[in-house]
């Protein structure tokens, strides 16, 4: 079809789209490996699977957006197909009446599935135009020029192809189905007798000019937008963490001269991939609590920013690396950095696996351990860690004052028992929070169960000094507890609290801490199972559920919680709009329990509107920390017939 004119035009074309496509690609894959080294290789199998299962699947997109996730699959799928009749076209080009597929049955085949996701797709651009650029959701208040130019380079592919392949029909005559191309030459060109040869020629060649240029154009566009992250992204995910979720690395404080990340070349290769991978699809933003409820963090808007500061900053890199912009309060505000609550709930719906915390920690590590710069609140916390043991600063000797009553053994005059109850600091200084543990207790009495505490001699699990970027204070804790925990026989620990859960049972590990540790909420529903406890079903109170970041997201444990609720009422929970893996933090995780939320709305109220929408009358939770965040907001909202109380207390009203 193609004179050898064209021909030649045609290879030309096809080396300039690669040659540009490669070098930017050379460009980015440089700017990435100026990154901090990470190893990532381990359980190839299980990686590779998990990014075919991803990628070509879509199902995560599906189980996240159900209508969005169908039209974007659709058009992933459509590509692939696509894929199969763009190269037969060009060989069409070179070939007149050569198919790559033979003219049987697989190519018959190919043409109605092309044919089939061609209109599909169609409806997928129109349904991304209206989404993004009339009605838009927040998290998408931005238009994006880049989609806009991609949703016109796919229309123009669809209706170049479905044209292209009517104007063959001058010649082969129209297909016996029902296809697009088909339907385009019966009712939309004009009769055979009304069209010359010549003009029949000319517009089959334009239609397969304007497709193959499309396709370069496309090709060379992709690396220079964020539609990198179709070629960026399963890269991304094959080195995604199959640790503990939000993992944060142990720092050597001694042997290291530099902590945290204060320029971009001291994110790891992950952190600056994870950069080209981000779809931008806001998906981070809508569940957000920090963004939802009026903060300056984006979670979206974070890696963008660092995005443009590597591209920006290419040629320093090569000469004045040392001269780079500080990350912290140069690329990234400082408000943005401690807004994060931790609660992972960007890590859980990004369709790439992209790790914001990872960037968030890093910050402020080097803000607290390089620069001593923090939130002014912070200076109690610290404070009374250092001194104390505690964040609140209550002298350490009155930690165990909530149990003389209780005839609790301790574990240093017993020696060794099969359950080690962590109190936690909420459970030994904060009143609210001492009712949900001696709850607990009672029950534990009541069940026979072999335990014990540590009394005084328990310090702060760390969390909150970890989380806030203090390493230091946190290492010194851990290991005053790994040290007392290692002197005594214990079977296993059971706390209330979900961020000592955490951290005695994922993060201890790596400073010789390995416990088997479960949450009460796991150890009560163990207990009713092996009818150790008798309760009685109450009036069927109408309850919600709200799930602790560090339970449900950092844990999974979600069922439990249910399955004790619904013992009690006879059926389950109300749900709330944001539950299970979307739960909405209570604004209470990263050091936010002893931060101000200076603007937007207070989290913990977003919260308590969203548990007031379900009509029930009662919040259950398992976590002091959220039992704290929601009686205030409770109180300061004035939300009087709103009750909040934990699993143990809902038991322990229950018993027989």
């Amino acid at each position: 079809m193609l004179s050898w004119i064209e021909k030649v035009l045609f290879l030309a074309a096809a080396a300039l789209a690669v040659g540009l496509a490669c070098n930017e690609f050379r460009r980015k894959f440089l700017l990435i490996s100026r990154g901090r080294k990470i190893s990532r290789w381990d359980h190839p199998g299980q990686r590779l699977w998990e990014m075919l299962y991803r990628v070509f699947l879509q199902l995560p997109v599906f189980a996240q957006r159900p209508v969005t996730g169908f039209f974007h699959a659709v058009i992933f799928w459509g590509f692939l197909v696509f894929l199969g009749i763009t190269l037969n076209h060009v060989a069409e080009g070179f070939f007149a009446g050569f198919s790559l597929f033979g003219h049987g049955g697989l190519y018959s085949l190919l043409l109605f599935m092309a044919n089939l996701f061609a209109g599909l797709i169609i409806l997928a651009v129109i349904y991304f135009f209206v989404r993004r650029y009339i009605v838009r959701v927040k998290s998408l208040e931005r238009p994006s020029y880049q989609s806009l130019i991609v949703l016109f380079f796919i229309l123009t592919l669809m209706v170049s192809f479905i044209f292209y392949e009517a104007f063959k029909m001058y010649s082969l005559g129209p297909a016996k189905d029902y296809s697009l191309a088909n339907w385009a030459f019966s009712h939309v060109l004009p009769a055979p007798t009304m069209i010359s040869a010549s003009a029949v020629l000319f517009w089959t060649k334009f239609l397969w000019w304007l497709h193959i240029l499309i396709i370069m154009a496309f090709g060379v566009f992709i690396m220079f937008s964020k539609h990198l992250h179709l070629l960026a992204g399963p890269i991304n995910l094959l080195f995604k963490n199959l640790g503990v979720k939000a993992e944060i690395p142990l720092l050597n404080l001694e042997e290291q001269e530099k902590f945290g990340t204060p320029q971009i070349t001291d994110l790891s290769r992950k952190d600056l991939l994870d950069l080209f991978s981000c779809a931008e699809c806001g998906r981070c933003d809508d569940v957000c609590p920090a963004f939802q409820s009026g903060k300056a963090l984006s979670p979206r808007t974070l890696l963008e920013k660092l995005k443009h500061h590597l591209l920006d900053s290419a040629a320093q890199l090569r000469t004045d690396p040392a001269g780079l912009k500080k990350l912290l309060g140069e690329v990234v505000s400082e408000e943005e950095v401690w807004d994060c609550t931790t609660c992972a709930a960007c890590l859980e719906v990004c369709p790439m696996l992209n790790e914001h915390i990872a960037k968030i920690m890093g910050m402020r590590q080097f803000a607290v351990l390089m620069e001593s710069r923090f939130p002014e609140e912070f200076q109690t916390l610290y404070r009374g860690l250092e001194n104390q043991g505690n964040p609140w600063g209550i002298n350490a000797d009155t930690r165990s004052d909530w149990a003389k009553d209780l005839q609790i053994p301790l574990l240093a005059e017993k020696g060794k028992t099969d359950i080690l109850l962590w109190v936690g600091c909420a459970g030994s200084f904060d009143q609210h929070s001492q009712k949900i543990v001696r709850s607990l207790v009672k029950i534990l009495q009541r069940s026979g169960v072999d335990f014990a505490f540590l009394g005084n001699e328990e310090k702060c699990c760390g969390d909150p000094a970890r989380r806030s970027g203090m390493e230091y204070l946190y290492q010194i804790q851990a290991r005053q507890n790994i040290e007392t925990l290692n002197r005594y026989q214990f079977r296993r620990i059971v706390t209330i609290c979900p961020h000592g859960y955490h951290m005695l049972k994922n993060e201890y590990s790596k400073m010789g801490g390995n416990y088997q540790v479960v949450h009460h909420s796991e150890l009560l529903l163990e207990l009713l199972q092996n009818k150790q406890l008798k309760i009685q079903a109450g009036d069927n109170a109408k309850m919600t559920y709200h799930d602790p970041c560090y339970l449900g997201r950092y844990n999974g444990i979600y069922e439990q919680p249910r399955q004790l609720l619904q013992t009690l009422n006879r059926h389950q929970p109300l749900e709330m709009a944001s539950s299970r893996q979307t739960s909405f933090c209570c604004g209470g995780g990263g050091g936010g329990m002893w931060k101000e939320e200076k603007t937007g709305q207070r989290i913990s109220h977003c919260r308590i509107a969203q548990a007031e929408k379900t009509g029930a009358g009662i919040i259950v939770t398992a976590c002091p920390f959220c039992s704290i965040m929601f009686n205030d907001a409770l109180a300061e909202t004035g939300r009087e017939k709103l009750k909040t109380i934990d699993l143990a207390q809902a038991i322990e009203e229950r018993l027989v």
